[in-house]
Parts: structure tokens; C-alpha cells; sequence
């Protein structure tokens, strides 16, 4: 198996981070805001990509603790973009101490969905594993 180094990582993060940004800003700036229920599908659809990004990426490698936290620094680009176009209109009207919210919240949603796509890739590995294991013997 191909370890991808870190700085390939940070890379994919960050252009994840600049195509939902730069997608989610779009549609705000030609006022195409789709009804809730489509905004929502979205945004799930989003979150079910990311995990299986992290969960791909978690499955692949050999140390699993590396990768998982690799999968959140992975997840952090576009959550990060997500929370910065939710957050950031609402937070510069207020204290300049709200600018931190956006931040806050992509590194918690990160964590949260980084996680559960590293739980959903070691599952699939030691599923994967028994498999291998199962038809050799």
C-alpha cells in the first residue's frame, strides 16, 4: 500500500476547502437558494461524501491511529468551508470575537464527521482482514 504524504493531505483539505467555499459563496452571491429540503439533502449528501473520503482513506493504511487523524485534517477543508459560509455573514455583524466561531465549528464538525469515517474504515478493514484471513486458511 501507497502512504500519500502529509503535505498531499493538507492539499486535498485545502482545495476542498476552496471548492465548497468557493461553491457554497457562488450560489449565495447569485441568490440561488434552493428550498430547505434540497439545502438539506445537500448537506447530508455533503457529510456522507466526507465520511467516505475519511473512511477510504482510514481503510487503505497501515497505522490506523496515523491515518484517522490524517482523515480529520481531510475532513477539516470542507467543514471548515461549510462553517465559514454559514457562519462568517452572521459573524461580522457582531464582535470581532465571533470571527473565531466559524473556526470553532469547523474543527468540531471535522472531529465529529473525521471520526466516524475513521470508526467506518477500521470496521472495514478488520472486516476486510477477516476476509483475507478466512480464505487462506
Amino acid at each position: 500500500m501507497r502512504v500519500r504524504p502529509r503535505s498531499r493531505i493538507v492539499g486535498v483539505s485545502a482545495l476542498a476547502f476552496v471548492v465548497v467555499l468557493g461553491g457554497l459563496t457562488a450560489l449565495r452571491a447569485w441568490n440561488l437558494e434552493p428550498p430547505t429540503h434540497v439545502q438539506s439533502l445537500v448537506v447530508d449528501a455533503g457529510a456522507v461524501l466526507v465520511v467516505a473520503g475519511v473512511a477510504s482513506h482510514v481503510a487503505r493504511g497501515e497505522r490506523v491511529g496515523e491515518r484517522a487523524g490524517e482523515g480529520i485534517v481531510l475532513a477539516f477543508g470542507p467543514c471548515f468551508a461549510f462553517a465559514v459560509n454559514l457562519f462568517a455573514p452572521v459573524s461580522t455583524m457582531e464582535s470581532p470575537l465571533w470571527l473565531g466561531y466559524p473556526l470553532v465549528a469547523g474543527a468540531v464538525l471535522s472531529l465529529a464527521l473525521g471520526g466516524l469515517g475513521a470508526g467506518v474504515g477500521y470496521v472495514v478493514r478488520v472486516v476486510r482482514a477477516r476476509k483475507t484471513s478466512d480464505s487462506a486458511s
